[in-house]
């Protein structure tokens, strides 16, 4: 792959880990392929806006709404007879889940999956929502409530909340001095979950923030 990935961004977010006020917008992109050369030709744009609500001296709304698509061409975008698909490679589709997007679901564990057999093939784009409203507790441990929404498509297939995969509950972080970034516990529910790929309810540690 030959490729360039420009960004625009504006940030006006008071805190990366403890944010309280404050926007940030991104838009994002790559183009690959074409006149750069390589095997593979795709433009992959992707939106994404974050914003923060102050509510009382204590707490806090932030949202997430992002939204990314990849859009094959020359070569790249031939189906192929038999599978009804463009040669793009399964590793560049859209998968959703992990502690980044959808709390508890595994990472790449959400997304369009083969009839047959059950298995994950990707999407062509991707939807994701998320919501948490923080509540400082005391120093640098703050609490919150969350609801991830998100789900990957493939092309053609309509987009919405009803086909969502869903996920809520409550997070504790802690801000650790030295290393500076959140320690994160976090108890999820998965309202829609199929029993065969996800709990209906898990703990889970990470590190980090969603967004």
């Amino acid at each position: 792959e030959s490729r360039l990935s420009p960004s625009l961004v504006y940030n006006t977010v008071d805190s990366p880990f403890t944010p309280r006020r404050g926007m940030k917008l991104t838009i994002s992109g790559q183009f690959t392929g074409g006149p750069l050369g390589g095997t593979l030709n795709y433009m992959r744009p992707d939106l994404e806006g974050v914003f923060y609500i102050p509510h009382t001296r204590k707490t806090a709304l932030g949202v997430r709404a992002q939204f990314g698509m990849i859009l094959p061409y020359s070569s790249t975008a031939v189906i192929d007879p038999v599978t009804g698909r463009s040669s793009l490679p399964f590793y560049l589709r859209f998968y959703m889940g992990g502690e980044q997007q959808i709390r508890g679901y595994n990472i790449r564990a959400v997304g369009p999956r083969e009839p047959s057999s059950l298995a994950l093939v990707g999407g062509d784009k991707f939807a994701l929502f998320n919501a948490e409203y923080y509540f400082d507790v005391f120093g640098p441990v703050r609490a919150l409530l969350f609801f991830d929404a998100g789900q990957a498509y493939l092309k053609g297939e309509k987009m919405g909340l009803r086909s969502a995969v869903v996920s809520t509950g409550a997070e504790l972080r802690f801000i650790m001095p030295v290393l500076n970034v959140p320690f994160r516990l976090i108890y999820a529910i998965n309202p829609n979950a199929d029993p065969l790929f996800a709990e209906k309810r898990t703990f889970r540690f990470a590190v980090g923030t969603t967004f």
